[in-house]
């Protein structure tokens, strides 16, 4: 049986939910300790908060300015059990509906207003 490395097969992929919509990437992981058993995947972690902490101090800066322009004031951290996740390949997909998510808006805000504008950043093509 192959293993799974966290690192490199979860963390950062492309998160799809159970509509296939593309929702985010994998920010962080929590680990379950359990006493005499090997650590466990517990939850999966998305948000701007989580994913600063991983990338570097400066960040801080980049994300409360990113907040103030989408009139979002406070943090918001989405918390997926592991038992949610159906699939681990090239993305890893959840039974979950993404639109319910907390980090949500901010995401779909900076699609819509900055990735959007971008050339090349939207999926669509005119």
């Amino acid at each position: 049986m192959r293993g799974l490395s966290l690192v490199h097969d979860v963390l950062d992929a492309q998160l799809v939910d159970r509509n296939e919509e593309k929702i985010g990437r994998v920010d962080g992981l929590l680990l379950e300790v359990r006493d005499g058993e090997p650590l466990r995947v517990a939850t999966i972690l998305i948000g701007g908060a989580v994913r600063a902490e991983r990338i570097g101090p400066w960040m801080t800066w980049l994300r409360r300015t990113v907040r103030r322009m989408a009139r979002q004031p406070d943090e918001r951290v989405s918390r997926i059990p592991f038992s949610a996740v159906r699939r681990v390949a090239d993305t890893v997909q959840l039974d979950v509906d993404g639109e319910r998510l907390e980090s949500g808006h901010l995401e779909r805000w900076l699609a819509a207003r900055i990735i959007g504008r971008v050339p090349g950043g939207s999926e669509e093509r005119t």
